[in-house]
């Protein structure tokens, strides 16, 4: 970001506010994104990875081709909140870096 200067806390929230989480979570997602391709045929990893974006893991009776398409899927819906609340979790269990050193407003 070009601007590292977290924005003002404001209730109700701010545009400012909401655009700073949003470039937050895309620089989150871009590191999620690397993970998920690196880890395409590790179903270990692809699972706990589709755990950190939508709270769910697959079982049993799918392949790790279905597991990868679920987690891009589930990259492209995962709220800010949930980043927000995941990220330092998987980030101490290894499963992403911590390459993302701005945190979000607000929450």
């Amino acid at each position: 970001m070009s601007n590292i200067e977290k924005p003002k806390v404001t209730k109700p929230w701010s545009k400012e506010m909401y655009d700073w989480n949003d470039k937050v979570s895309e620089l989150m997602k871009t590191e999620i994104k690397i993970q998920i391709e690196n880890n395409k045929n590790d179903w270990d990893i692809l699972n706990q990875l589709m755990e950190l974006c939508g709270g769910i893991k697959y079982g049993s009776g799918y392949d790790v081709t279905d597991l990868y398409e679920g987690c891009l899927e589930e990259l492209d819906n995962v709220q800010n909140y949930w980043l927000n609340e995941e990220w330092p979790y998987f980030v101490d269990k290894g499963i992403v870096s911590d390459c993302v050193n701005v945190e979000f407003v607000g929450y």
